[in-house]
């Protein structure tokens, strides 16, 4: 009969298997729980893949040794087969049976040369031992997901070796050992669908990625250096207030590689507009050509004296070269937007024989553009994904685990000051987790080698431009100083950027 006090100790073990989300965590919580509820001296525990129990947990008391899941144990696993069934966890776990010995020395049932050869080694004295199989049920049916087995219980009143049969109440530990298969198997359900949702997104953010012939791995990047710098940031930001446990860094994480998926409707000719022109170059360098044809034709007609062509040609000359210069995605001066803009009086004939701009409005408006190589209303389609990333996870159900990343994906571009979007929103209401996800976009976008109008920025005009930002109140000067000092940018190559799955 359990008294009030073992009552407890089930109660601690139930509420400590169930707390813990953390797979290689609940492996050690299982093991130590249950040892210290058997009085037992020592303890491993074995998980089953692939048709074999690999070692996951060694601990003995008496020699000091604990090797757990999150170390590498040296050890072969046990197959399940035919010809493994004398060995002791095998056989428990093949049979789902639970099996108790009173002495190894003494028992015949099984090839007890493992713990024996142990003992030699070490000077061990293996005596007792329960092998206990964790059985989860699916379904209504049993799945045997390891196996433990305890070694050496002790008789807590006169600290002498006991067997395990007289000093626990039968039914107590197999039902714990249930109860620790099925929170096992939850967490590892749980951890099927989180890896699916991190599949997921990543794919989303590839595809994104690859619909850009020159963006091929900017989001990537983007949670990379997100990753790195909320680690660093512990301790050290808001004189060490802030702290990314791995929830806070997962959500992080997962909105950078989110934020920028409202880009799936942007059109790529947008997207990738290496020149002010963009996809009408062609179609306006052939005008110039249809242009320079038609002048000479009309000399040669006699429909334009000589002088006239020559003046007719080296306008044309003269008009194509100030275009040529204006298509590349330098600063354009006011004085050269005033030339561009006088070209609008420039005709050709269409194919109708009709007089038409040789420059449409909208490549006159394109040829305006001082910085960059969007126009206003192409700079709006592309300031839309904001505003669409958000509308597209809105009609997502986000589980409480990632309650954040809605909010974060979207607001990737809001400043401070409020001057940014799609919300304008600014101070307090913009979350840390926003400023360090804007800077790292803005590091990104600056430094990167794959863009086609503009060459990669190097890493200290980067920081000038980011300190710059952070001094007109756009963005956190805390936060754009310990970035520069953390230097996790350096991490960063041309290459597959790689985050790791908290």
């Amino acid at each position: 009969m359990l008294d009030n006090t073992g009552i407890e100790k089930i109660f601690e073990m139930i509420l400590a298997f169930n707390k813990e989300r953390k797979y290689e965590r609940l492996l050690n919580i299982i093991l130590t729980k249950m040892m210290e509820m058997t009085c037992s001296d020592a303890g491993t525990l074995y998980i089953r893949e692939d048709g074999e129990l690999h070692f996951r947990i060694l601990k003995n008391n008496t020699l000091n040794i604990f090797k757990s899941a999150e170390e590498t144990i040296d050890l072969p696993p046990v197959p399940l087969n035919g010809n493994s069934i004398e060995n002791v966890s095998a056989y428990a776990a093949i049979n789902n049976e639970i099996i108790v010995i009173d002495d190894v020395y003494e028992s015949n049932r099984f090839n007890f040369s493992g713990p024996k050869n142990y003992d030699r080694l070490t000077g061990y004295r293996t005596r007792s031992m329960l092998v206990l199989p964790l059985t989860a049920y699916r379904d209504d049916k049993p799945e045997v997901l390891g196996v433990m087995q305890l070694l050496n219980a002790t008789d807590t009143k006169t600290g002498n070796p006991a067997s395990y049969g007289n000093v626990f109440n039968p039914p107590v530990l197999p039902a714990l050992a249930n109860i620790a298969a099925n929170t096992l198997s939850n967490l590892i359900h749980l951890e099927e669908i989180r890896m699916l949702f991190h599949s997921f997104a990543s794919a989303m953010a590839r595809t994104i990625d690859e619909r850009s012939s020159y963006n091929s791995n900017h989001t990537l990047k983007v949670a990379k250096l997100c990753e790195s710098f909320a680690k660093y940031l512990n301790g050290r930001f808001t004189e060490g207030h802030l702290y990314f446990d791995d929830k806070r860094l997962e959500e992080l994480t997962m909105s950078a590689i989110l934020h920028d998926i409202g880009k799936v409707t942007a059109p790529v000719s947008v997207m990738d507009k290496a020149d002010r022109l963009g996809n009408k170059l062609s179609e306006v360098r052939y005008r110039f050509e249809i242009k320079k044809l038609q002048t000479e034709n009309d000399f040669h007609k006699g429909l334009i004296s000589k002088d006239e062509f020559e003046k007719n040609k080296k306008i044309l000359a003269d008009a194509k070269e100030l275009v040529e210069a204006a298509i590349i995605p330098a600063p354009v001066s006011d004085e050269k937007i005033s030339e561009i803009q006088k070209l609008s009086v420039l005709k050709y004939r269409n194919s109708a024989g009709e007089e038409v701009p040789l420059l449409e409005l909208e490549d006159i408006e394109s040829l305006s553009v001082r910085f960059g190589t969007l126009t206003d209303g192409e700079r709006k389609i592309m300031q839309e994904h904001a505003a669409i990333t958000g509308r597209i996870l809105d009609n997502s159900a986000f589980s409480k685990y990632y309650a954040n990343v809605y909010e974060w994906s979207r607001s990737h571009h809001e400043f401070l000051d409020g001057t940014g979007y799609p919300r304008g929103i600014k101070g307090e209401d913009v979350p840390t987790e926003v400023c360090i996800l804007t800077i790292m976009d803005i590091y990104e976008a600056l430094t990167a080698a794959d863009r086609p109008y503009k060459k990669a920025m190097p890493e200290e005009k980067a920081f000038e431009i980011l300190a710059d930002m952070a001094e007109k109140g756009k963005l956190d000067k805390e936060l754009v100083a310990l970035f520069k000092e953390s230097c996790v940018w350096r991490d960063l190559d041309d290459g597959i950027a790689t985050i790791s799955i908290v």
